[in-house]
């Protein structure tokens, strides 16, 4: 058995979804931490599906070894969530990252109580603000949406319009509901196609923010039950990408809305959220290559897996961007150094759940509600 025994050791676990190739650890992550004076340890094939191999990771200082040792690990980094079993290897005081979403997964919230870990999840991690472990994933998820929108459109139900200017013809008309990392990406990608794009910001400040940087030709106002139902009737597509949808969030679009747009028209929830508000006629999430979902002659997209369709793009781009939180959680978990952004990714400590979101959830939970 591989000896853990250094208090600086980080353990990088294969994913275990299955048939997700995505890693957290890229060169970019193992020269980061070796350069912050962290060792690494490994399950060996952990870049096979991004094209990177163990001996390319050794030369940037990675060690490999057998899982248990690997998990025994004093911190634990993941791309995404462990399942439940790989939790169960865990131990009293070790610490574990990855983008665990577990607001959506009661058993998982009971886990990692259990488990009695810190645990770090990647999404809530916050600065200035903002939130900067999400970028990546959200400027993919915005992208595919639209992808995924306008291949829906061509479907023999959908409305028959391309999205990319074609003279003599009307130019599609896109409505993006969210200003965020998905929605401005989404944004971005549709204006690049030469659709008219409406997108809805949460509140005055958001609006005004994303106007700022938003694509020449882009029109940003504020969501509004009002706003938006004026907005449906002339659309094509609409892409959800709020933050997140919580069991609270009240409907935006409904069965009574459907009626009121074009036939073949296309919605796509491309943050799928949690309980029945939001965008409730989009129905249960689908998997890749899944038809759209048809209610009320109106098509629904709704995929929850949208990076992972790209893990080579989406492990690059990923690690890019998070190699120096990465450093700053490892230090704050190790070391104990303090760090107000990292600390705004614990989600549980010693058995309690700290965040805020994490414990509104549970709490539904407890109360026999369910997504």
């Amino acid at each position: 058995m591989f000896p853990v025994l250094s208090p600086r050791l980080i353990g990088f676990p294969r994913e275990s979804t299955p048939g997700d190739r995505r890693t957290l650890l890229t060169p970019v992550t193992a020269c980061a931490l070796a350069a912050a004076g962290f060792e690494m340890l490994s399950e060996p094939g952990i870049g096979k599906g991004t094209g990177c191999s163990d001996s390319v990771l050794a030369g940037h200082g990675v060690r490999f070894a057998a899982a248990e040792d690997v998990w025994a690990a004093p911190l634990v980094l993941r791309y995404k969530s462990p399942d439940l079993t790989d939790l169960n290897r865990l131990a009293p005081g070790q610490a574990i990252g990855a983008l665990f979403h577990a607001e959506g997964d009661p058993a998982l919230l009971a886990a990692l109580t259990r488990a009695k870990v810190m645990a770090y999840s990647y999404e809530f991690l916050t600065e200035n603000g903002r939130f900067p472990l999400g970028t990546a994933g959200g400027t993919i998820a915005g992208i595919q949406a639209v992808h995924f929108g306008a291949r829906a459109l061509q479907h023999p139900a959908g409305r028959g319009v391309l999205l990319g200017g074609v003279p003599g013809a009307d130019p599609a008309q896109v409505v993006v509901i969210g200003s965020g990392n998905v929605g401005s990406a989404a944004a971005r990608t549709a204006a690049a196609l030469d659709a008219r794009v409406t997108v809805l910001a949460h509140t005055p400040a958001s609006a005004a923010d994303y106007r700022t940087r938003a694509p020449m030709g882009v029109t940003v106002e504020v969501n509004s039950r009002g706003r938006l139902a004026a907005l449906l009737p002339q659309a094509d597509l609409i892409i959800g990408a709020i933050l997140v949808s919580t069991h609270d969030t009240p409907p935006m679009i409904t069965e009574a809305d459907l009626a009121r747009m074009r036939p073949g028209a296309v919605v796509v929830d491309a943050t799928c959220g949690y309980g029945s508000g939001y965008l409730p006629t989009a129905g249960p999430v689908q998997s890749p290559g899944d038809p759209p979902h048809i209610t009320g002659g109106i098509l629904h997209v709704k995929l929850d897996t949208l990076p992972a369709l790209v893990p080579v793009t989406a492990s690059h781009a990923y690690t890019t961007a998070a190699a120096p939180y990465l450093v700053r959680l490892a230090r704050h978990a190790l070391t104990g150094r303090r760090d107000e952004a990292a600390e705004s990714a614990v989600i549980a400590r010693d058995g309690v759940l700290v965040h805020p979101v994490c414990r509104q959830h549970a709490a539904f939970y407890r109360m026999g509600v369910t997504a």
